[in-house]
């Protein structure tokens, strides 16, 4: 006898099938939760920053919004507030529908588009209600209707203005738009039949596809689009391997902290110069790709040639000059690269300075970039280190900022890293867990932008193919955590301490046998059940009580 199924679980074990969906098919209690989306969004105190996932957000009082609201209108006119405003929640949505693309890896799209009024309510400003919704994809079909309750827009609107005889909710009816659009692949326009600011008890919504308003549609117009714009797919999960670029340049510097933007800057203003550079940081923070930028920017088209002075210390005496000089010569016309500049000895320093001191007018035939890690000043006082050849290489010093300074790159890294060792180890990926982008986004990285991505590089072999990244698959337990971390839950789950600070003298290990007993008993000892409870394969958990010694008789 067949089983029978609702068509919400059909939907749910085939997400890819269905195109078409109702909220009135959905639980009450579906994913994400605002529980779910609670946990997105973190507070690194006394960091200044506040993340939606891998988004960064910004605290701003009401009334601050509404000021604004009011010395546009008085200044631009509130035909030309309302359009930019519009276009604020219109892209607002769309970071919104990506954030939950991202974090929760939706394949329902009925699942979906029901967290959208979930993430606008936690974002505080207004309770979004769902009296229903609905949607073809197949027809390019969309109607929903919602109810919202105390919409800041409209309170600030009728403190500064008064009642209005128009919609006043400009920014926040731009954002399910954005959202809905995002998600289906079509314009969906989201339009206010009633508003708080006309003097309604409520505004409600209602959303149509954009071909379905029979007036225009200047929303589209303002967001670059048109009612005839061909429909895309709607959004789902990637499982293949990332794309290879067609032209992929080898010393892209990622980032856009100020940080890391002047440290960009300064290189390429320098390189069209031949005078020395010495880049500045602690290790891991990539001076070698920035020497490696300044090489392809700058006029040099001979090679790029580096020196690692740590080894080549390492030689005898004669055999380090020999090596030095070999080099030099491969790098006539280009760029020598010194690494690790004051692990070269004293004895050598002579030698080097000679060779990069230019003679009677005459330039020594490649440039020179060096590379420190230390502090070379203190070298210099302490006499580790010649004066004349520090002053001679230092010329043009550029300093480069650790991870822990540019946190605003993390996301940006993140994703960088996945997509080159999932490329480079033919293993494809979907996103990684939130729990670990959490992680990732407040651990301090000691080995900085190296580190980071050893840790991605490690999470894509460790994870399943077509599988997320979570915290078990990056952090090996070697690495020190934030305070607030006791250890790593077998589930990937990060455990937090007690609030005075104590662990309870737990070790990762007691955790796990914890973890793993618990998920036993409540599967009555059934090792399938407990794997898949624990999100491990049954391989994996049987491995994992092998060693530990949990073996069920």
């Amino acid at each position: 006898m067949s089983k029978r199924i609702s068509l919400t679980e059909a939907s749910r074990q085939a997400p890819r099938i269905l195109a078409r969906g109702d909220s009135k098919l959905l639980d009450e209690g579906a994913p994400p939760t605002l529980s779910d989306l609670a946990g997105a969004l973190q507070f690194a105190l006394g960091d200044g920053r506040i993340w939606l996932n891998d988004d960064r957000m910004v605290m701003m009082q009401t009334a601050s919004l509404g000021q604004l609201r009011k010395e546009m209108i008085d200044a631009v006119g509130i035909d030309q507030t309302r359009r930019i405003f519009r276009r604020t929640g219109w892209y607002q949505g769309i970071h919104l529908a990506d954030v939950i693309a991202k974090r929760f890896q939706q394949q329902d799209l009925t699942a979906a588009l029901a967290a959208g009024p979930r993430i606008h309510t936690m974002e505080g400003f207004v309770k979004v209600t769902t009296k229903r919704f609905e949607f073809d994809g197949a027809r390019g079909h969309y109607h929903g209707e919602f109810y919202w309750h105390d919409s800041t827009e409209a309170v600030e609107h009728l403190t500064h203005f008064g009642v209005c005889d128009c919609p006043v909710c400009w920014m926040l009816i731009g954002v399910p738009s954005g959202y809905t659009t995002r998600l289906l692949g079509h314009p969906v326009i989201f339009r206010e039949m009633e508003c708080t600011g006309m003097g309604a008890e409520r505004c409600v919504i209602v959303g149509r596809n954009a071909e379905a308003w029979d007036d225009d549609v200047p929303e589209l117009q303002e967001v670059g689009l048109t009612p005839v714009r061909p429909r895309g797919k709607p959004w789902k999960p990637p499982v293949d391997l990332p794309a290879k670029p067609a032209a992929e340049t080898p010393s892209v510097i990622q980032g856009r902290s100020p940080a890391i933007a002047r440290a960009r800057r300064l290189i390429e203003r320098v390189g069209g110069y031949d005078e020395p550079v010495l880049l500045l940081g602690e290790p891991g923070t990539g001076k070698e790709l920035f020497a490696r930028r300044l090489h392809e920017i700058g006029r040099h088209p001979a090679a790029f040639v580096t020196v690692r002075l740590l080894d080549v210390r390492q030689r005898g005496h004669e055999t380090a000059i020999a090596t030095l000089d070999s080099q030099f010569e491969r790098a006539q016309g280009g760029t020598l690269f010194l690494n690790d500049l004051l692990a070269l000895p004293r004895p050598l320093q002579g030698h080097l300075a000679l060779r990069v001191q230019p003679r009677e007018g005459r330039r020594i035939g490649f440039r020179v970039v060096s590379a420190c890690s230390g502090q070379p000043r203190e070298a210099v006082q302490a006499g580790a280190f010649r004066a004349d050849l520090f002053y001679r290489l230092s010329l043009l010093p550029v300093v480069l900022p650790p991870l822990r300074e540019r946190r605003d790159d993390l996301p940006m890294l993140v994703d960088h890293f996945l997509t080159l060792h999932a490329r480079r180890h033919g293993k494809p990926l979907r996103k990684i867990g939130g729990a670990a982008m959490d992680l990732l986004l407040r651990y301090d990285y000691p080995g900085n932008v190296r580190e980071l991505s050893n840790l991605i590089e490690r999470g894509v072999i460790f994870a399943e193919p077509a599988g997320d990244l979570e915290i078990s698959h990056l952090f090996a337990g070697l690495e020190e955590m934030p305070e607030f971390v006791e250890g790593l839950h077998a589930r990937g789950v990060i455990v937090r301490r007690k609030p005075d600070g104590s662990a309870e003298g737990r070790t990762l290990q007691d955790i796990e046998i914890e973890a793993y007993t618990k998920a036993l008993t409540e599967a009555r000892g059934n090792v399938s059940a407990a794997a898949r409870a624990l999100g491990l394969s049954r391989a994996q958990l049987d491995y994992r009580l092998r060693k530990l010694g949990l073996e069920p008789s």
